[in-house]
Order: C-alpha cells, then structure tokens, then sequence
C-alpha cells in the first residue's frame, strides 16, 4: 500500500480577493446610479409652482362683460389651469377651478349645474358634488377686478 505523502495547502489571498469583488461590485453601484439618475429626475413629475405665489394672478379668457347678466358664465383660464367665472342671480361673482376633485379632468359648465365628462361627476352652482364619484367640492376661487380686468386669488381658507 502506497500513501502519497501530504502537501501543503495552497494558500489563497481570500481576503484580498473579496475586497477586490467589493469594490468591483461598489463601483458598478456607483456607475450605474449615475448612468439612471439623469433619466430618473427626466422622468419624475415636476412640483407643480403656486399659481399664488404673488398674491394673485391674472384671469385669461374673461372679460367683465363677459359676466356682466346674472346667470352667466364663461370659461378662461389662470396660470396654465382652467377656471369658470360666474355671476348669480344676486349679482355678485363667483370663479372655480374645472379640475374635478375625482380624477383630475376639466369640468364643463352647464347652465345649472358643472358636469364632469371623464365619469359623470355633477356639482352644483356652490360647486358642491352632488352626484357621481367625485370625493370633495370643487375648489372655489376669491375673485375680483383690478385695473378692468378679472384677477383670481386663493380664497381663504381653501386649497388651489
């Protein structure tokens, strides 16, 4: 019987090469963090800028003689949003935000009443969701006349 005779181990640097894997592997990270962070903040929505931020802003779209009978409206727009501008039967004038407070889609002033088209939302002259999805009112703007033309402001206490 023939034993072959025992050799020593070969040592390996274990510990140099795990590091090396590490820090291999920690620059990838790092590189490819960096390629996909451009892309990332391109396609991230942007913080939507206080249309307020200066107190008030500007109506497009709507004269005061416009609205000058009770009862009528017309639809212009603040700040890159929509908005309809009403006067009541008392006379005084009333503005709203179109964005329905369901999923976002421009409601449509109908007479007697704002109808979402999006999924039938429907709110009264108040502005108050009377039927269908939507979960709030719509946002009701301060609205008045500086220098002949209508600017609209954030009405206390209300979100825009």
């Amino acid at each position: 019987m023939t034993t072959e005779p025992a050799t020593p181990e070969q040592k390996t640097d274990e510990p140099g090469r795990r590091r090396l894997l590490a820090v291999t592997g920690g620059l990838a990270v790092a590189w490819v963090a960096g390629a996909f962070y451009p892309v990332y903040r391109y396609l991230s929505p942007r913080p939507t800028p206080d249309p307020f931020a200066k107190g008030h802003v500007k109506v497009d779209g709507v004269q005061l003689g416009d609205v000058a009978k009770p009862g009528a409206a017309k639809a212009g727009g603040y700040a890159g949003r929509g908005l309809v501008v009403m006067r009541t039967a008392g006379g005084s004038l009333r503005a709203f935000d179109t964005k329905c407070s369901h999923a976002g889609c421009n409601v449509r002033f109908e007479g007697t009443r704002f109808v979402c088209p999006c999924h039938g939302g429907v709110y009264d002259l108040d502005g108050k969701n009377v039927s269908g999805p939507p979960p709030r009112p719509l946002v009701e703007l301060a609205i008045a006349e500086d220098e002949g033309a209508l600017v609209v402001s954030r009405k206390t206490g209300g979100k825009a």
